[in-house]
């Protein structure tokens, strides 16, 4: 117990100091942050349960819960004798509601609102909230499969204890393009895809000194891949997997995908 106690401890104090970007971590998505010399590697998953499908008379309901989990100082892209995390270090829980409103020409207008608590080792706990406003077209352009995105998202944070509320606004742009290419096995081809994601932080969190500054413009470009059909494990179809890496001054780094990228 006594061998365990230095490591926590260090862990609580990195805590402290970069606080206010884990409990913005259910917006950041899964992938490794370095703040202040030290690897944040982040997880997140938004199981959602779809209550009603939209139709002409109205709006289609969806329950989301965005769940993120970090581990300071392990970095999946270092050696392969990194450690593997035996601890959860930050943890954040946003569950919310969505409504989807069509639109003409295939867009999709959706309004969504969540709640939810940030956790951290030390004293650092805290109250999330979430809005935001997101239009959405999906089809195929010339055998391209297409995702466009126009999103607003404002998110606020009301600590518990001595430490400052904060929050931040972002405007994001992001496209993602998908195309079945050769054959790798007699019945399946590769799906590769690429995507780029485009944002526009107008109030971003109040980092610490120590964390560094981050760019009000932040550029993420990224590949994804998987196959058509997708393979099945029971009744769940394997994600597509990718990797990108994120332009935003001392906050930049890559980022592993599940899934869609946005």
């Amino acid at each position: 117990m006594v061998a365990s106690a230095g490591p926590a401890r260090a862990a609580e104090d990195r805590a402290a100091v970069t606080t206010i970007n884990h409990a913005f971590a259910t917006e950041l998505g899964t992938g490794v942050y370095d703040i202040g010399g030290q690897s944040i590697f982040v997880v997140r998953v938004a199981p959602e349960l779809q209550l009603r499908e939209p139709d002409q008379e109205r709006p289609g309901v969806r329950l989301v819960v965005p769940v993120a989990a970090g581990s300071f100082d392990f970095n999946p892209f270092d050696e392969l004798e990194a450690n593997v995390p035996d601890r959860i270090d930050s943890l954040s829980l946003m569950p919310g509601v969505e409504f989807d409103f069509p639109q003409q020409d295939g867009w999709m207008l959706t309004p969504w609102l969540r709640t939810g608590a940030s956790f951290s080792a030390g004293h650092s706990d805290g109250l999330l909230f979430g809005a935001g406003l997101r239009l959405k077209w999906s089809g195929e352009v010339g055998g391209v499969e297409m995702d466009r995105l126009h999103e607003l998202v404002l998110a606020a944070v009301d600590y518990h204890g001595d430490i400052r509320s904060d929050r931040f606004l972002r405007f994001r742009n992001a496209a993602d393009l998908r195309r079945t290419t050769f054959r790798v096995t007699p019945n399946r081809r590769l799906l590769a895809g690429i995507y780029m994601i485009a944002d526009i932080v107008t109030d971003p969190p109040e980092a610490p000194l120590e964390a560094g500054e981050q760019s009000m413009m932040q550029l993420e470009l990224g590949v994804t891949f998987n196959t058509e059909p997708r393979p099945r494990i029971g009744r769940w179809r394997w994600p597509r997997l990718g990797f990108g890496y994120r332009l935003a001054g001392d906050f930049s780094g890559w980022r592993i995908v599940f899934g869609a990228p946005f």
